[in-house]
């Protein structure tokens, strides 16, 4: 593990800092322009740069080829979607002003804003709606059929009036569209051969210079439809690893945002940066191979669950920042389900029903197995903790460090190794993080589900708001658990830092995976 480990008491009452100091900043509200506020003091510069560090580059720039959710990331910049995602949480209009379910919810009709031009010149209206759904659904290899297999067809109504026609259940597309599904590009340039690297949207900047690995530059829109979007003229995101370097870079002026490794938090605060728990609904989980021996058992998955005391992870690894979770989304999130907790006796740290499991199993004297570990530091810290709590019930594990991003392949399409712990990207919907415990799906080559799941996970497809599709959305989370072949340990809320020269909107508060629409620096 890094570092000592706080007590439960100190890591809460540094969350609860944390916290606060959000909202105090939020209350502050100095900098320049109406609704705007600055860690700092100064007039916002409109000819500023705004830079941001992260720790990749985008997959690609054609959304339709995005199986990356953290792509969404460089997305907003070059890209509108159909939908926007506010700060809240709530959905609220951006290339679409309103969207209805009619027809006894077998269509979703959006109404389009008028006034909106790609950066190639080709007006956006209810044509070009219809062909990126219809490319999405078709293009050889795109990674967003999944998401529209419920549409049967786009209709354009007028000009700026599209109708979704639907096969099935879809109360999962307004969410959608407020990510890469939604995420809408130039009609005019879907046989550009170059689409991945040089994006045709009609976002709030144009990309400049993308330099693989280092770099990508992006310029204001100054014919953008919102002129209040890019409160910067130049937008920069910076490829950095290394947490530390990372903080580094915010200290030596070369950045204004970043996010940092749990542990640097108070280091930050006393460099003089602001810190805050960043927005976030990554989730820690562990993931099983149901293939083979010995988690081909759904009793040894469950031993494994119990080995697992996921409040010393969360205090001893990520410095008390962090909630225990036994689902995948945070306890904020709307579709959070009470009645599955960690805490529960299906889900708790319970070392003595672990071994009563292994031994039920047919493994009295325990099991080896071989966990792989992606070859990130967070990664790494949470395996060191993992193996002494799963040796003190008898599954002894063997690591194997694997690079990060062949991680998936290694495990799901080679089928290599019995477990790995992993970290969730980003969601617009519930059911498509819960959709991996289904049949046909990459991330469950061995088709480890039930009846009784796939049905709540279609039903929690209907309804038109999310109040309507709340029961069966609990229910698609409780008959999960009887699956098992993954479970959650913890929901992540890495520190963000910035310096006092970022401007942020009113109500703004860093992410995990930030936007930066209104986000601008001081002169």
């Amino acid at each position: 593990m890094r570092g000592t480990p706080p007590t439960l008491h100190t890591a809460r009452a540094r969350w609860l800092i944390s916290l606060l100091a959000v909202v105090a900043l939020a209350l502050a509200g100095c900098g320049g322009g109406s609704g705007q506020r600055s860690a700092g003091s100064g007039e916002i510069d409109p000819n500023g740069t705004f830079r941001y560090v992260f720790v990749q580059n985008p997959s690609t720039f054609d959304p339709h080829k995005s199986a990356n959710p953290w792509d969404m990331i460089f997305f907003r910049l070059v890209y509108d979607q159909l939908i926007m995602e506010q700060e809240n949480g709530d959905l609220g209009p951006q290339l679409a002003t309103s969207w209805e379910f009619v027809d006894n919810e077998t269509a979703l009709v959006l109404h389009l804003r008028d006034d909106v031009t790609f950066i190639d010149g080709t007006k956006f209206d209810a044509a070009a709606v219809k062909a990126n759904i219809e490319r999405a659904m078709t293009l050889d290899g795109s990674t967003q059929k999944g998401a529209l297999a419920r549409v049967a067809g786009v209709d354009v109504v007028d000009q700026f009036t599209a109708r979704v026609n639907l096969s099935g259940p879809g109360g999962n597309l307004p969410a959608l569209f407020s990510g890469t599904t939604g995420t809408m590009i130039s009609p005019a340039a879907f046989t550009k051969p170059d689409l991945d690297q040089n994006p045709v949207g009609s976002g709030m900047a144009k990309l400049v210079e993308y330099v693989p690995g280092q770099i990508t530059r992006y310029d204001r829109n100054p014919d953008y439809w919102d002129p209040e979007a890019a409160k910067a003229a130049h937008y920069e995101i910076y490829v950095q690893t290394s947490a530390t370097t990372r903080m580094n870079m915010l200290q030596t002026g070369q950045a204004e945002l970043t996010y940092l490794d749990p542990s640097q938090a108070e280091q930050a605060a006393a460099a003089g940066l602001n810190t805050a728990p960043s927005k976030s609904l990554s989730i820690m989980s562990m993931y099983m191979n149901t293939g083979k021996p010995p988690f081909d058992d759904l009793r040894v998955r469950q031993a494994m669950q119990h080995a697992i005391d996921r409040r010393a992870i969360v205090d001893g690894v990520f410095f008390g920042i962090g909630e225990p979770v036994a689902q995948y989304m945070p306890p904020s999130y709307w579709a959070y389900d009470p009645a599955v907790s960690p805490d529960g006796p299906d889900n708790n740290y319970d070392p003595s029903a672990a071994r009563r499991l292994l031994a039920e199993a047919g493994y009295p004297n325990g099991v080896d197995f071989e966990m792989l570990v992606p070859s990130l530091d967070d990664h790494r810290a949470v395996a060191e903790a993992l193996i002494p709590m799963l040796a003190e019930v008898g599954l002894r594990a063997s690591t194997r460090v694997v690079e990060s991003p062949t991680t998936a392949n290694t495990f799901y399409g080679r089928q290599e190794g019995n477990a790995f712990p992993g970290m969730g990207a980003p969601f617009q919907d519930p059911t498509t993080v819960y959709q991996a415990s289904l049949p046909g799906q990459y991330a469950n080559p061995w088709n480890t589900s039930t009846p009784e799941f796939q049905q709540a996970w279609m039903d929690a497809l209907s309804g038109s708001d999310r109040q309507a599709r709340l029961p069966a959305m609990h229910r698609m989370i409780e008959e999960e658990k009887k699956i098992l072949k993954s479970f959650p340990l913890h929901a992540h809320f890495p520190p963000s830092a910035w310096t006092d020269t970022a401007v942020f909107p009113e109500g703004y508060q860093p992410a995990y995976a930030p936007t930066f629409r209104g986000v601008g620096v001081t002169g």
